[in-house]
């Protein structure tokens, strides 16, 4: 009777041990046979033509706007306002940035507006480095006219002329402590300084026409 108890529990034993290894291998099957569903293969298309899918629990759709295809993502029985992003360049780029956006991975690829700033940027880049490049040639060039200047109204519109050059300059000294290189903030710096020196040495020559009312004295202006 003994005998018969032990070999019903080992043969319990060893049924439970195969049931489950069968269980373990059938759902390692399933999950290796179900396939990694592709986000392109969700896409459909709504009323309008615009492609859109439920991911997640929210409605994603694609539409045509700004130049581009931008995406909006909304909860379908929910008022809350719905996320719209900025437009690239097709729909397919679209289409991906989105679901990279559920699922907050870096975007691949800029937006058309991003690529706009870029060119801005590029460009704001370029005329500041001409401007401080040509820049010291104006500066040379007011400073001969100051000096060569034979009454007040003469040496007045250089000083206009160099005070136009001055807001110039700080505006661009200004953009430059932000976006430009060393070499460019130096240069600004000394932009900045000869057309303030230049500016002193108008006043001091206005002065002096001033007191004498005629031709201006034989001392020059050097050039800083």
């Amino acid at each position: 009777m003994g005998s018969g108890l032990f070999w019903s529990l080992v043969l319990a034993a060893a049924a439970a041990v195969v049931y489950f290894f069968q269980k373990a291998n059938t759902s390692s099957a399933l999950t290796q046979q179900s396939p990694t569903l592709s986000w392109s293969t969700e896409w459909t298309l709504s009323e309008n033509g615009n492609p859109t899918q439920i991911y997640k629990g929210r409605r994603i759709t694609v539409f045509e706007a700004d130049g581009g295809w931008k995406y909006c993502i909304a909860y379908p029985e929910d008022r809350r306002e719905p996320y719209f992003s900025e437009a690239y360049e097709t729909p397919d780029i679209a289409q991906s940035e989105a679901i990279r956006h559920m699922e907050r991975l870096p975007s691949l690829h800029r937006s058309l507006p991003e690529q706009r700033r870029e060119l801005r940027r590029q460009k704001e880049d370029e005329e500041r480095s001409a401007f401080l490049s040509s820049e010291p040639h104006v500066i040379a060039s007011l400073s001969s006219a100051a000096e060569s200047a034979t009454d007040l109204s003469e040496l007045r519109r250089v000083e206009r002329k160099t005070e136009t050059r001055r807001r110039y300059i700080d505006r661009v000294a200004d953009s430059v402590e932000v976006y430009g290189s060393v070499e460019e903030i130096e240069r600004a710096q000394e932009l900045t300084r000869k057309v303030s020196a230049l500016a002193d040495r108008i006043q001091i020559r206005v002065a002096e026409f001033k007191a004498k009312g005629k031709k201006p004295p034989g001392s020059k202006i050097q050039d800083s």
